[in-house]
């Protein structure tokens, strides 16, 4: 059976894809920690991330880089910190969250947001994507 993840890919289920470029993709959690807080996904179903080979964990740990980048441009924020703790869903996950202090890295503050605010945010960042001419970004 599909992951959670492959479904909200695939349009099963209702998710906000931000990125997707064959070999991974990027979502919008459905609680965020903060503002901004999304997901990078390979597409194959790999559950533990150590478990990918190395040209996958590099391609998906290049994508992270690129979503980083725009999550700081568009975020107040020090930082933009990555998790991977993969216990909610058996399907790696790299979290990438605008932080501004390690603090603000805990699970206890995650929070369901209206679907407009989710909308709006997932608008600001493929917007961004496209605007430095990354193709791999779907439309909405």
């Amino acid at each position: 059976m599909s992951s959670l993840f492959t479904r909200i890919r695939h349009g099963e289920l209702p998710g906000h894809v931000l990125w997707d470029d064959g070999r991974c993709f990027a979502i919008l959690t459905i609680k965020p920690i903060r503002d901004g807080h999304l997901l990078v996904i390979p597409h194959r179903e790999v559950d533990h991330w150590d478990d990918m080979d190395a040209e996958l964990n590099a391609h998906v740990f290049r994508v992270a880089s690129v979503l980083s980048r725009t999550l700081r441009s568009l975020f107040p924020c020090e930082k933009v910190g990555m998790m991977i703790a993969g216990l909610e869903v058996r399907h790696t996950h790299l979290h990438l969250v605008p932080i501004t202090a390690i603090s603000d890295l805990n699970f206890a503050l995650a929070q369901e947001r209206e679907e407009e605010a989710q909308f709006g945010t997932a608008c600001r960042i493929r917007q961004a994507l496209r605007d430095a001419g990354h193709q791999a970004v779907p439309a909405p």
